[in-house]
């Protein structure tokens, strides 16, 4: 097995038919079926299945890419080591981001970071948390900067916690739940007890995104069940819709910065034994290793964050 084998079946996958990977990685149609036959009958399993979307990675054949994009990585950071990466003349560092904190985090990491390296090629992958847990753990990138819930901990991730992010109730200027809130020194908002929420309706996100399930598991700590009244799946158009009168809507503080809230929108703080928060993290793979540039970029991150959110 050598990195070109790799590469082959990797090309495979991507393009879902073998003319259209040979094409891509210039060579021959028939040697590249003949590489293929060579390396399923050398391991004595099948990597592909034919389909009518094209030719899709068997049970086996996903564990082998995904053993193709560990070595794959491996084997370019080494290369890249070799290759004035201590001085950062050229290289690529390839990281994933949540969408909502590359909105925040991006606009001043990127400028100063391709001014600094302007050798360094910079490739972005954006995707939900669960998205980038599973491109952290197939080494398709080598770190990412995402929320960790308080449970629920992926044990083939390292997560370096930046920043506890509480869980904020956004309401408009006129909600009746203004007045049940109380002044509290140890909230950084008014006080609200979450039973207080029941009677007005809820805007949040859907069932399986993060946010949510932070808040499901806030509710039954509290063991009292929220009136939804709507679902959308982006956070900060919740909190506006919510701002602007239509109800509640709870979700971290640091979304506040992103979303183009109504003058009068107002915060308020429920009980810290409901857990209602999550971190902030730079995650990256257990097993795996970063490059010079992986390590230079995520401490770009680490003092964004300081500046920024924290």
């Amino acid at each position: 097995m050598n990195d070109r084998e790799l590469t082959y079946v990797k090309t495979i996958a991507e393009e879902r038919s073998i003319s259209a990977a040979a094409r891509k990685l210039f060579v021959a149609q028939p040697s590249l079926s003949q590489s293929l036959h060579r390396i399923e009958d050398s391991l004595g399993i099948k990597l592909f299945d034919r389909t009518k979307q094209g030719l899709q990675p068997t049970e086996a054949g996903k564990k082998y890419l995904q053993m193709a994009n560990q070595v794959l990585k491996l084997y370019g950071d080494f290369r890249t080591d070799l290759s004035d990466t201590d001085a950062l003349k050229k290289g690529t560092v390839t990281f994933g981001i949540t969408r909502l904190l590359g909105r925040i985090l991006l606009p001043e990491v990127l400028p100063a970071f391709c001014k600094e390296h302007p050798n360094i090629k910079v490739n972005i992958v954006e995707g939900n948390s669960k998205e980038l847990d599973r491109s952290l753990t197939a080494c398709e990138i080598g770190f990412a900067v995402m929320h960790r819930l308080p449970e629920n901990v992926n044990n083939h991730i390292d997560y370096n916690v930046l920043w506890t992010d509480p869980f904020v109730v956004t309401v408009g200027s006129n909600s009746p739940l203004l007045a049940k809130a109380v002044e509290s020194k140890r909230y950084p908002h008014p006080y609200i007890d979450i039973r207080d929420l029941m009677e007005e309706p809820l805007i949040t996100v859907p069932y399986g995104q993060r946010i949510r399930q932070v808040l499901d598991l806030s509710f039954m700590r509290a063991r009292v069940r929220p009136r939804i009244a709507l679902e959308m799946r982006d956070y900060t158009t919740a909190q506006c819709v919510a701002a602007r009168g239509l109800g509640y809507t709870i979700g971290p503080q640091s979304y506040t910065q992103i979303a183009d809230l109504p003058d009068g929108a107002q915060f308020l703080s429920i009980d810290d034994n409901l857990n209602a928060k999550w971190y902030l993290c730079l995650a990256t793979f257990r097993n795996g290793s970063l490059s010079r540039a992986d390590e230079v970029l995520a401490r770009y991150f680490e003092k964004a964050i300081e500046r920024t959110i924290a």
